[in-house]
């Protein structure tokens, strides 16, 4: 067939801006982790960046691309609100020598670092390096910066057609289609309202909302509620799994909105800056809600419930496991796939950026980082820090203890916490900043009885600052009785 000369031109205008995006991205990806993004959320902007570019390829040819191009990344990454982006500084990115890039403003820390890799910095802003030797250790930087290469997207055609392959460095990026099974508009009718819960007493002191004795601690003060399994910290609100399975939207002055229904195992995950979180349902579904509007957007089939793990929800990604598989969701653009990085190396227990912790057989957790080999410390279960620089584990004592490691090294950091203290939860709520929630180790039976107590002991809450090895406590109160204690994700 003969093309005629609209089509000829817009598929060359085409090749042309494939041409340039390949060209550009690698500098890109660069200029995003001068700018303090980490090396695969990096890659993510510059992708999201040079979608843009595709699509209005004709405007940008008008004037100078390289310009709007640093425009257009400036734009996604000011847009940008995932879970690390308000904890991780650019100063625990990057090495201490470019500590001058963090007095500038976005805009000018662009045109110099646009400049030290030989684009052309002009319109993009008015810069002064701070010192003239700066462009050069920059380039000097990025050289060594590591590119995540791009994530092909293929269209799914069945659920056994999703198993696709991805390199680690990629492994918060999903690829391929997905069409949920359900929309909002096809869901049940729901059931009624719950009633509204009161709010009152002190605000929470505490980094984080938590739970105990029955009340729910949000930023202004605590509800009763009974019987929470699961707690999503939501702005000044919070999402809850109860006993029965319901999952809650409780706002900051105590409004109730039931979401949905799941099993316990999975538990819950959220993404506070999104408003959205996920659960299982009796049904082998992952369903996502937007909490604000209180209805379910998106489904996922899965096999098998009892053998869903939901991970974690950074930006618009869900990671979660099924069975042996590991799978990237982005909700954004609604697709879907497998990866493939450490798997068969011991289960998948937690990811942050680049960084995985796996359980390995032993009481051990295997630390695999993006810069480094596979660190192997003693652990059953634990988290990767918002900057990927440590890993907390629970350690023996029934998993009522807690130590803290170096991810990069295993050097054993100051946890702030005693073997005599009862670790009833624990959570990083900042890149070197734990928060505990502590209870009275003679109110336990036994060491099986985690998150549990059988008498009336006084519960703690306290945050830790590893680098310090310097805590607060931020609330100290009576026994939480026959109750969960847990803090929120």
């Amino acid at each position: 067939m003969v093309q005629g000369p609209a089509r000829r031109a817009r598929a060359q205008a085409a090749a042309e801006a494939e041409e340039y995006a390949a060209a550009r991205r690698p500098d890109l990806v660069r200029l995003a982790v001068l700018l303090g993004s980490p090396p695969d959320h990096a890659a993510v902007l510059a992708d999201r960046t040079l979608a843009g570019v595709r699509a209005g390829w004709s405007e940008l040819i008008a004037g100078d691309p390289d310009d709007q191009l640093v425009d257009l990344l400036l734009e996604q990454r000011a847009l940008d609100r995932t879970a690390w982006w308000d904890r991780v500084r650019p100063d625990e990115v990057l090495p201490p020598e470019l500590a001058p890039l963090d007095r500038l403003d976005p805009r000018t820390r662009a045109a110099v670092v646009w400049g030290a890799l030989g684009r052309d910095p002009a319109g993009v802003g008015d810069h002064v390096p701070v010192d003239p030797g700066l462009p050069g250790l920059v380039a000097r930087v990025a050289a060594g910066v590591p590119v995540p290469p791009e994530v092909v997207r293929i269209p799914l055609r069945s659920r056994s057609s999703r198993r696709l392959v991805l390199g680690a460095a990629a492994a918060a990026v999903a690829v391929g289609l997905l069409v949920p099974a359900l929309r909002p508009d096809e869901r049940p009718a729901a059931d009624p309202p719950l009633g509204p819960v009161d709010v009152g007493g002190r605000p929470n002191p505490a980094p984080v909302a938590w739970y105990a004795a029955g009340r729910v601690h949000l930023d202004e003060g605590s509800a009763a509620v009974p019987d929470v399994v699961a707690l999503v910290e939501m702005g000044a609100g919070a999402v809850y799994l109860d006993v029965d399975g319901r999952v809650v939207a409780l706002s900051g002055d105590g409004g109730r909105t039931l979401l949905g229904q799941a099993v316990l195992g999975p538990g819950l995950v959220g993404s506070a800056v999104r408003g959205r979180v996920a659960w299982v349902t009796e049904d082998d579904e992952v369903e996502v809600a937007d909490v604000g509007t209180g209805r379910v957007v998106d489904r996922l089939d899965v096999g098998d419930a009892e053998q869903v793990g939901l991970l974690r929800m950074v930006g618009p990604v869900l990671r979660l496991t099924e069975g042996g598989s590991e799978t990237a969701w982005d909700l954004d653009e609604n697709m879907i796939g497998e990866v493939e990085s450490g798997q068969g190396q011991g289960e998948l227990v937690d990811v942050v950026g680049s960084t995985e912790l796996r359980q390995l057989d032993g009481g051990r957790v295997a630390v695999d980082g993006p810069f480094g080999g596979r660190v192997v410390v003693p652990g059953d279960g634990g988290e990767i820090s918002p900057s990927e620089e440590f890993v907390l584990t629970r350690t023996g004592e029934g998993g009522l203890g807690v130590r803290v490691f170096e991810a990069g090294t295993g050097e054993e950091r100051a946890s702030g916490t005693t073997r005599e203290d009862l670790v009833l939860d624990v959570r990083f709520t900042g890149a070197d900043e734990i928060t505990y929630l502590l209870g009275d180790r003679a109110s336990l039976p036994d060491g099986s009885g985690v998150g549990r107590a059988s008498g009336t002991g006084p519960v703690e809450v306290r945050t830790c600052q590893v680098r310090l090895d310097f805590c607060v406590v931020h609330a100290s109160g009576p026994g939480f009785g026959e109750t969960a204690a847990l803090l929120a994700r």
